[in-house]
């Protein structure tokens, strides 16, 4: 049984980032998932909602509502972890437990993302090259919502 690491934040709960997954679970109908969210600072956020407080909660929010959404899909999610606030970090240190055919990063496009102006994606593939890197550019849930009111 192969497995996936999802590393993702404002974008955890986008349908990019579902419809990826899915196509990874289409393909690899055994796949199973560990979701790792940064506890990111809040005030490094674009944006949250919620009532969350602090940044591990926030995180650990929207960790298991990603949870809630692949298994919906019937997806296998074998953990969820709240991981460091650098999301190289958070990576890393998951690598370093576990093993996996591939990481899915999810991030916000270009111009708005902090994790592409730390070039995340690269950065990743450069020290892991035997580790599939899927990046999926995805719009946070809460503009999206906005943007597609019925107005």
């Amino acid at each position: 049984m192969a497995s996936y690491l999802l590393v993702a934040n404002e974008t955890a709960e986008s349908p990019e980032l579902l419809h990826a997954a899915a196509e990874i679970h289409a393909h690899d109908p055994g796949a199973e998932f560990v979701i790792v969210v940064p506890a990111t600072p809040l005030n490094l956020l674009q944006q949250f909602e919620g009532t969350a407080k602090s940044a591990r909660g926030l995180a650990a929010q929207r960790a298991q509502n990603t949870r809630r959404l692949l298994e919906s899909l019937g997806i296998r999610v074998r953990s969820t972890r709240i991981g460091n606030w650098d999301p190289y970090v958070a990576i890393e240190e998951e690598l370093v437990n576990d093993n996996y055919e591939a990481i899915l990063l999810s991030t916000l496009p270009p111009g708005v993302s902090r994790w592409l102006r730390m070039d995340l994606p690269s950065r990743v593939a450069r020290r892991h090259p035997g580790i599939r890197l899927v990046h999926v550019v995805s719009r946070p849930a809460i503009s999206r919502s906005a943007s597609e009111s019925p107005n």
